[in-house]
């Protein structure tokens, strides 16, 4: 065996992940492997084994690692209701923008280890706070979670169609819709204002936290 280096940090799991987070974040999710994250690392890929099992144990481990980004201290009781509700789906999204190429991770995956669990935990904390009853509180954290882990993906996908480059269509101009066989989708093409991706998630993220949320304590 190889003797380690003089001041080679020691391998760890930790490092192994944020290894494994840099790559993505760099290159893509499709660019993913145990070969190439111990490239990264400069070890042996064998070595990563006696550390994570497999690419589905580190694939795991990376969405451990965005899930615990979440940051929900930033809660302020004197707030209305809205306001904490949407604050929390926003953070959620905030973690997930920050490793755009991770997001796909978290749509093959049921929250089920610790690390995964811990913010689904913070959110029903912040619910029950609130004054929501469990039943109520379970189901403001899956239909807001699944709007945010949904949009989030969609925005991905637009970002990298933009990357893309020119051979992707441009969105806009003729529509091909015919207005005679759908008046209504046509006339919302045509009247409504686009406000962008930011905008358009608030106003969906604030009409569920009314329904889910605010109806149900007022």
């Amino acid at each position: 065996m190889t003797p380690r280096k003089p001041n080679t940090p020691v391998l760890t799991r930790e490092r192994i992940v944020d290894a494994a987070i840099s790559l993505v974040d760099r290159d893509g999710l499709a660019s993913l492997s145990m070969r190439g994250v111990a490239r990264d690392l400069g070890v042996g890929p064998m070595t990563l084994y006696y550390h994570v099992p497999d690419k589905a144990a580190l694939e795991d481990l990376i969405f451990d690692a965005v899930m615990g980004e979440v940051d929900l201290s930033g809660d302020d009781p004197e707030l209305d209701l809205e306001e904490r509700a949407v604050r929390m789906g926003r953070a959620l999204r905030s973690a997930l923008l920050r490793h755009p190429h991770a997001v796909p991770l978290t749509l093959n995956r049921s929250a089920r280890t610790p690390g995964q669990l811990r913010p689904v935990d913070d959110m029903l904390s912040l619910l029950y706070r609130m004054g929501l009853a469990p039943t109520d509180a379970i189901a403001a954290v899956d239909v807001i979670g699944q709007y945010t882990f949904g949009t989030t993906l969609a925005y991905v996908n637009h970002l990298a169609q933009e990357e893309r480059g020119p051979d992707v269509p441009e969105t806009g101009g003729d529509t091909g819709i015919v207005p005679e066989d759908f008046p209504h989708l046509a006339r919302a093409i045509g009247e409504a204002e686009y406000l962008g991706w930011e905008e358009m998630y608030d106003r969906g993220l604030r009409a569920l936290v009314r329904g889910l949320i605010v109806a149900k304590v007022r």
